[in-house]
């Protein structure tokens, strides 16, 4: 009933005209007893706790030094680690306060508050900044003072009367930074993000959003924000591709299409007049965009992972479980009520906050907590996406009992493209076999003209051929062509299958007339195959079919592979090929410790003058 007359109460506020003076309201304030009452005790306190752990710790100012690192040797994380964890300190006091409200917190949020008006010149990151140490008088819009203006605009709406008995003219003066920070530059600034339909437009805009509807008093600037932010969504929404995919990564599905979802959310405490109202095709994109997480689910917290995206993802429950009950999707509310149990959220909910971005996202929870009894009552369960095509994108996934195979098409000049056109992984029993080594620890080099240097970005170290010696170049013109997908079930299993022409990913030099790459999933037979039919014009260096393995391979008495712990039996065409291996050696970074730097490298070459022809590769159980 209590959550019914919430809703009620906030169906009212929508129907009513924002004013200059009048208050947006979307969640209960701190001195609202639904925190201390909605909330279970293990749940506050827990969050106290956290909270408790950062009592006392100073508000030190960073080194220009550490800042300067960027530019200097290329080094982002040093900056990083220091900004996003001040961050993660103010966020967990702030959380504290909103489940205690005694004031015990209070003087370390003004503290921290003090701290960015006067300690930080910028709230961004170096990578993103023009010069080697930051200006007060220059003001950029990146993702992350984007992301400090959202946290501390939320701060003001839970805290603010409390926080101006303390210290009166402390929360005007927030105000005063959010817009001469943010809200100014990104109004009346050029933003070439606005024009994009990447992660920088929604991930920036829904946090422009909110902090307009908290903290921007003036009519015609908040009118004016309200307008560009439906055409940044818009032209999101219109750029994406129809099926949801995520050309960042599922790791990025949390700031591209949940972002978005998180704008329309708050969008419906904008002006009617100012809202966007979604047509039926942009609501259908919406929900795919909402479910392409799901689709690209393998198990226990592992995904397809194409592109900047790691294998092992934890998505945010504070966005997910919001999203799917908006979209009424239950393999999405049901994926978060199986995080939430694996986590013990309900207990100690600290856990899952603490990973809820590079720092906690003060606005989702406080959102996903409005919503704690729906949650309380969803079942949990995992996904399991038998077999899906995203036709834009180009990418297959397909199950049966014993294996999980995915392959993509596309080009490479996607958003945080790898050269890896034709590119697949394959999982056996839910254990990587063939695997795609995913994002690495970002440096100077990971968005610059050097980026396809970099071992996880290149084509040599993805699951594609090696052509005469060349590897796929980048570029939008470097694509699959004629990508056909067929599926059927056969009632003892699902049989499906994705063919594409790869040649034209490759330069002119490869000389290759022909690539068509065929992966097939054989569910009745429980077999892979990964078929390659191709024509060289001529043959000048070594052709090559890489497959990245995670585990080192061995040979059987027949001379066939074995892979995966020796479960999976690789069988090749020996008379036409030659097969070696080598351990891959990684740098310290993500990639390195998501693997366990345990991968190989299996080359296969295919014997000189072996110009036209074909070379089908069968995966299947050992012992098959």
């Amino acid at each position: 009933m209590k959550k019914f007359m919430f809703l009620l109460v906030c169906l009212a506020l929508i129907a009513l005209p924002l004013s200059a003076k009048q208050t947006f309201l979307s969640f209960p304030k701190a001195n609202d007893n639904y925190w201390r009452k909605q909330i279970p005790r293990s749940m506050r306190m827990d969050y106290i706790r956290l909270g408790r752990s950062y009592l006392g710790k100073p508000w030190t100012a960073i080194p220009d030094s550490i800042f300067a690192q960027f530019k200097h040797n290329g080094n982002r994380t040093g900056y990083e680690a220091m900004s996003f964890g001040i961050r993660k300190q103010f966020v967990c006091l702030v959380m504290a306060e909103i489940m205690e409200h005694k004031g015990r917190f209070l003087p370390a949020i003004c503290q921290g508050l003090h701290y960015f008006i006067e300690k930080e010149a910028w709230w961004g990151i170096p990578a993103h900044y023009p010069k080697a140490l930051p200006e007060r008088d220059i003001q950029p819009v990146d993702l992350f003072n984007a992301e400090t203006a959202g946290m501390l605009a939320w701060t003001l709406y839970m805290l603010d009367c409390d926080i101006e008995k303390r210290e009166k003219g402390l929360c005007d003066s927030i105000k005063r930074e959010i817009e001469r920070r943010f809200l100014y530059p990104t109004l009346y600034n050029k933003q070439g993000w606005k024009r994009n339909a990447n992660n920088w437009n929604t991930w920036i805009t829904a946090n422009w959003m909110q902090s307009v509807l908290i903290c921007e008093q003036d009519k015609a600037r908040r009118d004016a924000a309200f307008a560009d932010i439906k055409q940044c969504l818009l032209t999101f929404i219109k750029g994406y591709p129809d099926d949801g995919g995520c050309e960042e990564g599922v790791s990025y599905w949390d700031c591209a299409g949940a972002s978005l979802f998180e704008s329309l959310y708050f969008m419906q405490f904008m002006p009617k007049e100012s809202a966007l109202h979604l047509n039926d095709m942009q609501r259908e994109k919406v929900k795919a965009m909402g479910q392409f997480i799901t689709k690209m689910y393998i198990d226990d917290l592992t995904f397809v992972n194409f592109s900047d995206a790691q294998a092992k993802n934890t998505p945010n429950i504070n966005i997910l479980f919001p999203y799917g009950a908006y979209l009424n999707d239950a393999p999405m509310t049901r994926l978060a009520a199986y995080i939430g149990k694996k986590y013990d959220y309900l207990k100690h909910p600290s856990t899952l906050f603490l990973q809820s971005g590079n720092y906690p996202k003060l606005g989702r929870e406080l959102m996903f907590l409005s919503m704690l009894p729906q949650f309380e009552s969803t079942k949990a369960e995992q996904p399991k996406t038998e077999e899906a095509f995203l036709q834009n994108s180009q990418i297959m996934v397909s199950r049966s009992k014993d294996w999980f195979v995915a392959i993509k098409g596309g080009h490479n000049a996607e958003s945080h493209n790898h050269n890896d056109v034709g590119n697949f992984i394959l999982y056996h029993r839910n254990k990587p076999v063939i695997i795609d080594l995913g994002r690495d620890t970002y440096t100077a080099l990971s968005f610059s003209n050097r980026r396809f240097e970099l071992m996880n970005c290149r084509s040599s170290y993805h699951n594609v051929p090696l052509i005469n010696g060349l590897e796929q170049r980048d570029g939008k013109a470097f694509r699959a062509l004629n990508v056909e997908h067929i599926s059927g079930n056969l009632g003892d299993g699902i049989v499906a299958s994705c063919c594409m022409d790869i040649e034209k990913a490759y330069p002119k030099e490869a000389n290759v007339s022909k690539w068509t790459r065929t992966m097939t999933l054989n569910g009745p037979a429980e077999t892979v195959e990964l078929t390659d039919s191709f024509a060289l014009a001529n043959q000048q260096k070594p052709v090559e079919i890489i497959l990245m393995t995670y585990g080192e391979p061995c040979l059987d008495n027949e001379g066939m592979v074995l892979l995966g712990n020796k479960s999976v039996r690789l069988a090749l065409p020996l008379d036409r090929i030659s097969v070696s291996w080598e351990k891959v050696e990684m740098p310290d970074g993500i990639m390195k410790e998501q693997w366990n730097d345990n991968v190989y490298r299996i080359i296969i070459t295919l014997k000189d003058g072996y110009c036209n022809g074909k070379v089908a590769l069968s995966f299947c159980n050992r012992g098959i």
